[in-house]
């Protein structure tokens, strides 16, 4: 079954049919449903939404003009391959911006807040131990939003969720032939303590690391993909 049949997408509503295409579409590569090299063909999403191609197009422009996706020929899209160049510089922008959400985020820090942090954290734990690689991403990105929507910068959070459409898709590479090995667990085990201290220097310093030591993980499996793609010499 292709990628694009498994995506967990209910059929379209009739209002606002290139805004709900898009959110679809945004969610599964948030949460890493789409993959690197994953394509897109425009009548078969439309197929499997229940609608027409005109809004499905549109929405599968507006994501390529942000370079989310890249337009092929015959209606279809592709989910871009990043070099690890590319992920770096995307990481950088990530260590300058996710650390304040982080910090600004302990100001409104509830114990129910708190405690959602705390659910959400042993479920991706879950998640890894099962070997679930497609509900441990999902259960990544939902620490990692869950936590800056409480800052309450709008403006800060959209810029994080357009670096994320960007990077969602290759923290697969967290994951290698699911392996769950490496992990964010301790980092986020950590967060949840120091939100309890109130360090707000160490909430920045967690979030830093965090995407620094998953940023070196990906970085060495995207070399190595890219090493095997490479045609052999003679």
């Amino acid at each position: 079954m292709s990628r694009l049949a498994a995506m967990k997408i209910p059929r379209a509503q009739k209002i606002g049919l290139a805004q709900y295409t898009e959110d679809c579409l945004k969610r599964e590569l948030l949460e890493g449903r789409l993959r690197p090299s994953d394509r897109l063909v425009t009548r078969e999403l439309a197929e499997l939404l229940g609608t027409s191609i005109t809004p499905v197009r549109e929405a599968l422009l507006r994501l390529a003009a942000i370079g989310v996706l890249e337009a092929l020929p015959a209606q279809s899209f592709m989910v871009p391959f990043l070099s690890s160049a590319r992920y770096r510089e995307l990481s950088d922008i990530r260590k300058a911006v996710e650390p304040l959400a982080a910090s600004r985020a302990m100001h409104n820090m509830t114990a129910k807040r708190l405690n959602e942090l705390r659910a959400i954290q042993e479920s991706f734990q879950e998640a890894k131990r099962r070997g679930q690689v497609a509900q441990a991403l999902a259960f990544n990105h939902s620490f990692r939003f869950a936590l800056y929507a409480t800052a309450e910068m709008p403006d800060l959070l959209e810029v994080i969720e357009n670096l994320w459409l960007k990077i969602g898709p290759t923290l697969n590479f967290l994951f290698p032939q699911g392996d769950l090995s490496s992990t964010d667990s301790h980092n986020y085990d950590r967060l949840i303590a120091v939100f309890e201290t109130g360090d707000e220097a160490a909430v920045r310093e967690i979030v830093s690391n965090s995407i620094e030591e998953g940023t070196r993980i990906i970085v060495t499996n995207l070399e190595k993909a890219a090493a095997l793609a490479e045609p052999a010499t003679a």
